[in-house]
């Protein structure tokens, strides 16, 4: 196989899927609130919306994360949100002060370094297989109960299917 596998391959067009899903959302719902509210208040509806729409979908659908610590992964998306929330705030708002007037334009500008800022902790934090302690206390506690054996042989986190 080549450097990406099916299952990778797999994952980043439905990642992409649901970011072009998720935009279609936030911007549609942009357009249609501008209309009647402020435009600093229209995006952040329509970015809240999209969000709680990314959070799901990639949750179950790209990155199938079956993690159970719903409260933690909850608060941990919350962050990121926030971060995410003030840096499309701060880059609409520049550029409506510098260069645009039409605020569909601004926001396409911060699309980008929201995107980043956003993939980098859904990858690196929310998503992850497993909370790190977690990972060393199963480990610990497998390794209590059963012989330590030496190996030159790399050992990956297995698990079954529907298995916690």
């Amino acid at each position: 196989m080549g450097v990406i596998s099916r299952d990778r391959a797999l994952r980043v067009i439905r990642f992409l899927t649901v970011g072009g899903t998720v935009a279609a959302i936030d911007f549609s719902l942009v357009w249609l609130l501008h209309l009647f509210l402020r435009p600093l208040v229209a995006v952040s509806i329509a970015y809240l919306t999209g969000v709680t729409c990314h959070f799901l979908l990639n949750k179950f659908w790209v990155f199938r994360c079956r993690r159970s610590d719903y409260g933690k992964q909850v608060a941990q998306y919350g962050l990121n949100v926030f971060c995410c929330w003030l840096v499309t705030i701060a880059i609409v708002r520049l550029c409506l002060n510098t260069f645009t007037t039409n605020i569909l334009v601004a926001k396409l500008c911060a699309v980008p370094p929201a995107t980043a800022l956003g993939f980098l902790s859904l990858q690196l934090i929310v998503f992850r297989r497993r909370p790190p302690r977690a990972r060393q206390n199963a480990t610990n506690a497998t390794s209590e109960k059963m012989p330590q054996i030496k190996s030159s042989v790399p050992v990956a986190e297995c698990r079954l299917p529907g298995v916690e």
